[in-house]
């Protein structure tokens, strides 16, 4: 008869399974893709805590804002306050791209973009592409991208920026919320905030077409 003996090993218990699931949308008000909206303050609601990594560079608003919007994590919600005054039947996009995550592990709910319309409809369409450094063909990180309806090639000198995006590591930008239309598209590294070309020190990128 053979006996096997084992020996219990002391250590401490372990923490369970990590949390792997990102943080899901349980609500918003207004909600998403909402009509005929006149409020400037949203706020996203999630079925757990989440924070936000800096809004600043990492959330994109369309049409751009001047007057920088409040953005802040509170708890299982993040509010969003325009200081802008709202353009009347347009789109507005908010694209957080991977800025939102859980609190606990840190997990990305990645490419999240809110939108509604201060007019009857939204805005569905897209502009997508790459902006790459004419050098050496290298992908350029975190550049804006823009578009006007104004087909002229110097507008970029003029007006802000009808609608933006930026770019990620990859140098893939993705402009939503956009009406019908022929559009130009311009991509500037924006100095000062103004969606405007207005230093020689800002790299700018532009299309032919």
């Amino acid at each position: 008869i053979l006996l096997v003996v084992s020996c219990a090993r002391m250590g401490n218990p372990d923490g369970g399974w990590f949390d792997e699931t990102p943080p899901k949308v349980v609500s918003a008000s207004p909600e998403d893709k909402g009509t005929n909206v006149r409020t400037k303050r949203i706020f996203i609601n999630f079925d757990e805590f989440v924070t936000i990594s800096n809004p600043t560079q990492n959330v994109v608003i369309s049409p751009p804002q001047i007057e920088a919007p409040e953005i802040k994590g509170q708890g299982k919600r993040i509010s969003v306050e325009l200081v802008d005054s709202l353009k009347p039947n347009t789109t507005y996009t908010i694209d957080f791209s991977n800025a939102i995550s859980d609190n606990n592990e840190g997990n990305p709910l990645g490419n999240y973009t809110y939108s509604y319309s201060t007019g009857d409809h939204i805005d569905t369409l897209e502009v997508s592409g790459y902006v790459l450094q004419a050098d050496n063909l290298e992908p350029v990180k975190g550049i804006l991208v823009g578009a006007y309806d104004d087909l002229s090639d110097t507008v970029f000198k003029k007006r802000p920026m009808m609608r933006v995006s930026r770019t990620d590591s990859r140098g893939r930008f993705v402009i939503k919320g956009i009406a019908p239309g022929r559009y130009r598209v311009f991509a500037l590294m924006d100095a000062d905030g103004d969606y405007v070309f207005g230093q020689k020190s800002e790299m700018l990128a532009f299309n032919h077409d």
